[in-house]
C-alpha cells in the first residue's frame, strides 16, 4: 500500500520539479547541484523513472517559497485522500 503514496509522490514531484525549473530558467545540471545529486539522478526524477530520496525532497523543499511548500503538500494530502476514497468505495 505504502508502494501506492510513493507513486503518487513521484508524479506530483515529476510535476513539480520541471515547472520550478522552468519558471526559473535552470538547466538539468543546476538543478542537479541545487539538489545535491548528479545530473543523471536528476535527469530521472524528472522523467519519472525514480522518485527521489527524503533528502532530496527535503532540498527540494528547501528552495520553494513557504507558500509552495503548502502547495506541494496540500496537493499530495487531497491526491492521497482521493485515492483513500477510491479505494474504499
Amino acid at each position: 500500500m505504502m508502494s501506492q503514496y510513493k507513486l503518487l509522490l513521484q508524479g506530483i514531484l515529476t510535476d513539480r520539479i520541471l515547472v520550478y525549473r522552468t519558471a526559473n530558467h535552470f538547466t538539468q545540471e543546476q538543478m542537479a547541484e541545487l539538489l545535491r545529486i548528479s545530473p543523471r539522478s536528476y535527469f530521472d526524477i524528472e522523467h519519472g523513472k525514480y522518485c527521489c530520496s527524503a533528502i532530496t525532497l527535503i532540498f527540494f523543499m528547501l528552495i520553494l517559497s513557504k507558500a509552495d511548500v503548502l502547495d506541494f503538500l496540500d496537493e499530495f494530502r487531497l491526491r492521497a485522500e482521493r485515492k483513500d476514497t477510491d479505494d474504499v468505495a
